[in-house]
């Protein structure tokens, strides 16, 4: 019985702009012909399909059968008087709401921080996967620490490094910490690790610089003593702070998702530590000029797209201030002379205190992911040390919201604890998101691009890939063998056959991360039941026959679910197969 697919092929080119465009657009593409890409699901012919007959007009078929039932996860802290946490609970012990409506806690877990010992048979030579569940020594608890200099001061940015030396030098053995860095693009600067040597040198490469984007975001009131001119380049210079900030803020936001897709497959709690000035929650709404025609923007939007992604990888924010303990800063000695002619014209509202829509993202994306956010402190090195100490034992809620209501809306949750004296920490709720209309290809395009620039691999859509060189005559190429883990892709039944659709990608990267040649294709599937157990018990397969551009040093595979938009991807180090390649 035949796979039947409708493969709508498609190819894109661009090029990435300088660091004041958005972090997502691409390198300039190169075409790649000739590639091959077919599904093996049953590894069955379609020249065995039954010549087509005229047959009667049939009746119209029902729509697809689709139900929409989803698990939201709570990742649950309860610790006692004295902040030691609470291990002795179970299931009974929790009463859990949604909207006021009690639940039934369908999933239930305590996790404490161990090791998962290595896998029982090691993958075979040259499988590259990113599936957790294949590599040795995995936590149940993991900890990112992002530091951002991105939305970071100069300043501010010294003493945050000093501080978070200081902790890494305390690092512990249960620990697992990765470090991330930020300025205008992600940065791995140590994967997952519990050495502090490691940790302290990868760190000790970086450089304390102001980005162009912070640098332009702030700046200070003209004082040139005419009121005329002064207002003149003020208004000049808003908007050009206006334009660095909303990069910021989409930048940032892309950071914090590329992280959830990377964290999604991990298991237990996951902590990102945003080492952060952070970004406001809104510009030109503090202003008192009814005729300014400055920028009016609420991020309401970028926050809560950020916070859906690291919600959907279970994975709790703690933002910690870079600054530190805030003086304010019209009494602080670093504060310019202002000129009594400026004074009288009255001072603005970012002279006078600390932005407090920055606290409002902090605030926000702590609440909404069930960590907490730590700011007008110095203790920055004991904010860290107690985010991670969150983690030594947590509790999994899981339960099927029988709302009905899958409209976008953000749903409160309420949870006690049958304990008195106890203090309890999780996320406050959810947004009770359907599955998603399918993107147009223009949409598709960009967050496969996105996936292809960053640093990390996501790992929301399981994927493995068989990578063997292929021996031709003054040419090298690769044949990859591909597998998709079919339960993270989203096929419904409609009528007699199971659809899905799943776009495929590769990327030929050199050694600065320049994409030198990509391809990417949908593939729809229309499967019928047999197919449909195969695919369901042994993935998706599918092969690409990939031709090798001489200076290519990494090839990235790229999976997404068009329907869920559950991304994965893995990197293949080509040095691995070819030796020699680019040494001549």
């Amino acid at each position: 019985m035949p796979v039947n697919l409708r493969n709508a092929k498609s190819s894109w080119r661009g090029r990435r702009s300088g660091v004041n465009s958005a972090p997502i657009m691409a390198k300039e593409l190169l075409r790649r012909a000739g590639s091959l890409l077919c599904i093996w699901a049953l590894a069955l012919s379609a020249a065995a399909q039954t010549p087509q007959q005229t047959a009667p007009a049939k009746a119209p078929q029902a729509p697809p059968l689709k139900v929409t039932t989803h698990l939201v996860q709570v990742n649950v802290i309860v610790q006692d008087k004295k902040g030691e946490p609470v291990t002795d609970l179970t299931k009974a012990d929790f009463e859990l709401t949604d909207q006021g409506k009690p639940q039934t806690i369908s999933v239930f877990s305590e996790e404490t921080t161990h090791v998962i010992a290595a896998a029982a048979t090691p993958p075979p030579p040259n499988v590259f996967s990113n599936r957790i569940e294949q590599k040795a020594g995995v936590p149940t608890s993991v900890t990112v620490i992002l530091v951002d200099a991105l939305n970071t001061h100069f300043n501010d940015m010294g003493f945050a490094r000093n501080q978070l030396v200081k902790f890494l030098q305390q690092l512990q053995p249960q620990d697992r910490i990765a470090l991330y860095g930020l300025t205008d693009r992600l940065i791995v600067l140590h994967d997952f690790t519990s050495d502090a040597s490691a940790l302290l040198a990868a760190f000790d490469k970086t450089r304390n610089k102001e980005t162009v984007q912070m640098n332009a975001s702030d700046f200070d009131p003209s004082d040139t003593g005419d009121d005329v001119v002064d207002a003149f380049i003020d208004a000049t210079n808003q908007h050009i702070s206006d334009f660095y900030t909303i990069n910021r803020v989409e930048t940032t936001a892309w950071a914090l998702g590329a992280i959830a897709n990377h964290l999604a497959a991990l298991p237990g709690r996951k902590n990102l530590i945003w080492l952060s000035g952070a970004f406001p929650f809104y510009i030109g709404f503090e202003s008192m000029d009814p005729n300014s025609t400055n920028e009016n923007r609420m991020f309401s939007e970028e926050v809560e797209r950020a916070a859906r992604a690291l919600n959907d990888a279970n994975v709790a924010v703690y933002p910690v201030d870079a600054r530190g303990l805030i003086a304010v800063p019209a009494f602080s000695a670093s504060t310019p002379n202002i000129s009594a002619g400026r004074m009288a014209r009255g001072p603005t509202i970012q002279s006078l205190s600390p932005k407090q829509q920055n606290f409002d993202t902090m605030n926000i994306l702590a609440d909404r992911t069930g960590g907490r956010a730590y700011y007008n402190s110095n203790d920055i090195k004991g904010s860290i040390r107690h985010a991670i100490d969150d983690s030594r034992v947590t509790y999994v809620l899981g339960f099927y919201p029988d709302h009905g209501q899958w409209d976008g809306k953000f749903h409160e949750i309420k949870l006690k604890v049958k304990r008195p004296g106890v203090q309890v920490h999780y996320r406050r709720g959810y947004f009770a998101f359907g599955d998603q209309p399918v993107p147009d290809q223009r949409k598709r395009n960009e967050l496969i691009r996105e996936a292809v620039n960053g640093p990390l691999d996501s790992t929301a859509l399981g994927l493995t890939v068989q990578a063997d060189a292929v021996d031709v005559p003054g040419a090298q190429r690769l044949k990859a063998s591909i597998t998709i883990d079919s339960k993270d892709v989203d096929f419904n039944l409609n009528g007699d056959r199971w659809d899905g659709s799943v776009d495929v990608f590769y990327a030929e990267r050199d050694a600065g991360g320049k994409v030198l040649v990509a391809e990417n294709k949908a593939i729809n599937m229309n499967l019928t039941q047999p197919t449909y157990n195969s695919v369901t018990k042994n993935g998706l397969r599918m092969q690409w026959d990939i031709g090798i551009n001489g200076h290519a040093q990494t090839i990235r595979l790229i999976a997404r679910d068009a329907t869920t938009g559950a991304l994965g991807s893995v990197t293949i180090p080509l040095a691995k197969l070819y030796p020699n390649l680019g040494k001549n």
